[in-house]
Order: C-alpha cells, then sequence, then structure tokens
C-alpha cells in the first residue's frame, strides 16, 4: 500500500527490503534528486496503536546505521537523502485503511 502510494505521487522505486547485517530499509525511492528511505508500520487501529509511538530509540538507531550503510555502499552524499515515515492504521471493523506519511523524521 505504501509502495503504490508513493508511486501516485510520483517517487521512483529503487529498491524494497534492503538489509544491512540484522537492520531493514523497507522502502528505497527517488524524487527530485534525493534518495527517500522510507519506514512503515502497520498497526491495528484500537485505543492504544493512536497512543503509541512509532519507532523507538533503538529502531531509529538502526535505520540510521541502514542508511548510511546503504549510502555508503551506493556513493550517496548524505546531504542528499531523507528518511520518511508512512503509517498504515488498519480498521478491522471496516476494513479500512488509514495512510498517514511523515517526510523527513530525522
Amino acid at each position: 500500500m505504501a509502495k503504490e502510494y508513493l508511486i501516485k505521487k510520483g517517487y521512483q522505486f529503487i529498491a524494497q527490503n534492503y538489509k544491512s547485517s540484522h537492520k531493514e530499509l523497507d522502502l528505497i525511492f527517488r524524487i527530485n534528486n534525493k534518495v527517500i528511505f522510507v519506514e512503515v508500520k502497520t498497526r491495528i487501529k484500537n485505543f492504544e496503536s493512536l497512543a503509541e509511538t512509532p519507532l523507538t530509540r533503538l529502531q531509529t538507531k538502526n535505520l540510521k546505521n541502514a542508511l548510511i550503510a546503504y549510502c555508503l555502499q551506493n556513493k550517496i552524499n548524505l546531504d542528499n537523502v531523507r528518511l520518511d515515515l508512512i503509517t498504515i492504521l488498519i480498521n478491522k471493523a471496516t476494513r479500512q485503511a488509514e495512510l498517514k506519511h511523515y517526510l523527513d523524521i530525522f
């Protein structure tokens, strides 16, 4: 769902599920000469899910490390990258999903 959303927005798809040791980047895109790394978090919509923090400190650290590893491996300047977060809240009762896109979360 997140991948389709970004492609419709004009992002160019590069890779999915890039792994660097035990760290993973969900989606990688390019738009306007920037490489966009996208972390996708899916939750079942309930009272608790609305209050949760989408990323822990450890997850954020692991994302940064994987992002840096990808950039070093592919000779990408860190000034030309961005990390976005997409959250998808699924309402089981209505069988609907709500997608939110947060830009540049670092």
